[in-house]
């Protein structure tokens, strides 16, 4: 019984507990986190069938175009995974991490990914070589762009969100200018 995996709940914070990693359940369950998650399977899906189009035929005139492709899917999954693993093992709250505007972050590579996505996209469905696969990772790769499409627009409205909270918060400590209550304090 010492091997079965244990489960406790924090109540306050919603955070749960397995094999002693804190997992928190309100970013699993949030709409970034789903669009995070789809984004990287349709881009290792994009990989995937890119990388199984190669043939020599193709790669003379077209292997820059697909070695790009592979880079941006490859790198957007790695990326979207990290960070994933980052926000729900709750690692960005630690005290090494606390510095960083992780909302600012997050909408930085996303706005980068986004770019590379549809320059990838766009040259790996002008040369496809006439291969299906490659067609498959156009359109897998399309898919994973409006994912990413969906979660900077979500992103950006919470980032928005927390710099109108913040500004609110900073306006209401700040003391107003009042010469008679200056005069006061001298």
């Amino acid at each position: 019984m010492a091997d079965a995996p244990t489960s406790q709940t924090s109540e306050s914070n919603n955070v749960v507990y397995v094999w002693k990693f804190p997992i928190d359940r309100t970013f699993v369950k949030s709409i970034n986190s789903i669009l995070k998650v789809a984004a990287a399977i349709l881009s290792l899906i994009a990989f995937i069938c890119s990388a199984s189009g190669r043939s020599d035929n193709c790669d003379d005139s077209y292997s820059s175009t697909y070695n790009y492709f592979e880079f941006v899917t490859m790198s957007a999954f790695i990326t979207l995974m990290i960070l994933w693993f980052l926000y729900a093992l709750t690692l960005h709250t630690k005290l090494c991490f606390k510095l960083v505007p992780w909302k600012l972050v997050d909408l930085g590579y996303l706005i980068v990914y986004l770019v590379l996505y549809l320059i990838a996209n766009i040259v790996i469905s002008a040369q496809s070589c006439g291969k299906d696969s490659n067609k498959a990772a156009a359109a897998f790769g399309f898919f994973a762009f409006f994912c990413l499409c969906g979660h900077v627009f979500f992103a950006f409205r919470e980032w928005r969100e927390s710099r109108s909270e913040s500004s609110a918060n900073t306006t209401n400590n700040a003391t107003e200018y009042s010469p008679d209550r200056n005069i006061e304090h001298y």
